[in-house]
């Protein structure tokens, strides 16, 4: 368990990515997330574990944005605590969306500022793929 007072976080290295233009669409942020746990009676390796089921729900095209792995540092402490460091890049994608009650406006038309940062697909959860066909011979051959 953990309390304000052993967790320290914050992001740094932030970059902002963007085009130049009269028109804009959205823009990208990217930065690294720092996690200092101290003294805390977590297990490193249940820590990660929860990391992994994260970033597998949230953040699973690291590789294409080409994100490095996440890094650590833990040190063993008496009494089953432990001392855990985590660095971990992210980056969001940020566009507009039409919205009467947005906080941008251009050409005329307002819009807000949304995060694409949703949960990642999951197969189980999609429609199944349908081939329909008003007569014979409409799909090609699978020959």
């Amino acid at each position: 368990m953990t309390d304000a007072k052993t967790l320290d976080v914050w992001a740094e290295d932030g970059e902002l990515v963007c085009t130049q233009s009269s028109v804009i669409d959205g823009f990208e942020i990217a930065y690294t997330v720092n996690i200092n746990m101290t003294g805390v009676d977590v297990q490193p390796h249940i820590l990660m574990m929860h990391l992994v089921t994260w970033l597998n729900k949230y953040d699973v095209e690291r590789e294409n944005k080409g994100l490095s792995p996440p890094s650590f540092a833990t040190e063993l402490l008496d009494k089953g605590k432990c001392d855990i460091k985590l660095k971990i890049d992210i980056q969001e994608a940020y566009s507009l969306s039409e919205s009467e009650q947005g906080n941008w406006q251009q050409n005329g038309t307002r819009y807000e500022c949304v995060s694409e940062f949703t949960n990642a697909v999951v197969e189980a959860d999609l429609p199944p793929l349908l081939f329909i066909g008003g007569h014979e011979k409409d799909l090609p051959s699978c020959s």
